[in-house]
């Protein structure tokens, strides 16, 4: 069975790389995508067992099923939810719910009234990156919410600063400089707003000034950095298993898989192995096959890039062997010319957890 394979050793190094590099600042995991793929309801288990009583999601869907599956974790939900379906779900599950309209809060505070709960929110700034939330100019509408609607409870405010935005430190500071005009507003008004967060990832580890009173940490915990290159020791995390299912000798001059992408030039040990761009190798040539170029073109454009590219490799019972041609949707054809195998052998590709499929098993080890 093909199996995404989590190295729990990695991901706690990383939590503790980024818990030094970002210092006194608390760290909010966020865990979503299914937890950049790795399984949130897991993730969340281990993080929990690290001392992690927050986590962040995007999703409700998400933040319902780790709720569930963890006592005594919190859940902030990112995304800003505004029926009433779903604030019921919110308000029924205790989840840390994001407000981002004085439209939202009112309708949260209504459902919270007639459960006869109240429930913990934080406030959502846009501080200029149009990912949704408080404008500046509406901050007196966040005023309102926060005195006049009773069954709400400010425990945070924040703002979202990316890590695509982070090498532009003077967009970065003048975000900063209007999340401050906006806290400073909050407090003309006697309002109390709790943990005071704005970075992801990157900015977090570029920017000291931009950690606040928690950063939140996403990618990193998969050891993986868009943009930068790493310079504090993240380890990647991931390995996609599957097994030979079959071996077999072909002679010299033999094509292998679509697109007669590879010839052998001597007898080769050919091993089949039933993993391949539908469980999320290859991730790249995976994305230009469902972009609706067709078929054949991509495919085209997929061996023109297999040309140029390095031999790609797996391990084969943890020996390191030679991928032949195109990585086909479903199969992938290794050389075991060199490697005694046979059909049940174990066979590991590194992989980016976020590109596997989702019915893939997720195994912690």
């Amino acid at each position: 069975m093909t199996t995404l394979m989590v190295q729990t050793d990695r991901v706690l190094h990383n939590l503790h790389t980024f818990q030094k590099a970002v210092g006194r600042a608390a760290v909010i995991p966020v865990l979503s995508g299914n937890a950049y793929g790795a399984g949130d309801t897991q993730m969340a288990k281990l993080l929990f067992a690290e001392g992690i009583r927050l986590v962040a999601v995007s999703r409700l869907e998400e933040a319902v099923r780790v709720k569930n599956a963890i006592a005594g974790l919190d859940v902030l939900l990112l995304t800003p939810y505004s029926t009433e379906a779903a604030a019921e779900e919110i308000v029924r599950h205790d989840i840390v719910a994001t407000v981002g309209s004085y439209d939202s809060a009112v309708v949260l505070s209504g459902i919270a009234g007639k459960a006869g709960k109240k429930v913990r929110i934080h406030f959502k700034f846009d501080t200029g990156n149009g990912r949704f939330g408080f404008l500046l100019e509406e901050v007196s509408k966040a005023v309102q919410a926060a005195k006049y609607l009773d069954n709400l409870v400010l425990t945070g405010v924040y703002a979202h600063i990316s890590g695509s935005e982070c090498k532009k430190e003077k967009q970065v500071r003048r975000q900063y400089e209007t999340l401050k005009e906006m806290l400073t507003a909050l407090r003309r008004e006697g309002i109390s707003y709790g943990v005071v967060h704005a970075a992801g990832t990157l900015p977090a580890l570029l920017y000291p000034w931009l950690r606040l009173d928690a950063v939140r940490c996403g990618s990193a915990l998969m050891g993986r950095l868009s943009g930068v290159k790493d310079r504090w020791g993240f380890k990647k995390v991931g390995r996609l298993c599957s097994e030979v299912c079959d071996v077999r000798w072909v002679p010299a001059g033999y094509h292998v898989g679509y697109g007669r992408t590879y010839r052998t030039k001597r007898p080769t040990k050919i091993a089949l192995v039933p993993a391949g761009l539908a469980d999320g190798l290859t991730a790249e040539n995976a994305r230009t096959l469902l972009t609706g170029r067709g078929f054949f073109s991509a495919l085209r454009a997929a061996i023109r890039r297999v040309s140029r590219q390095k031999r790609l490799t797996c391990d084969v019972k943890g020996r390191p062997a030679r991928i032949l041609g195109y990585v086909d949707y479903e199969s992938t054809m290794v050389d075991v010319t060199k490697v005694e195998c046979a059909p049940g052998d174990i066979v590991s590709f590194d992989t980016v957890p976020s590109s596997v499929d989702g019915s893939v098993r997720r195994s912690y080890v």
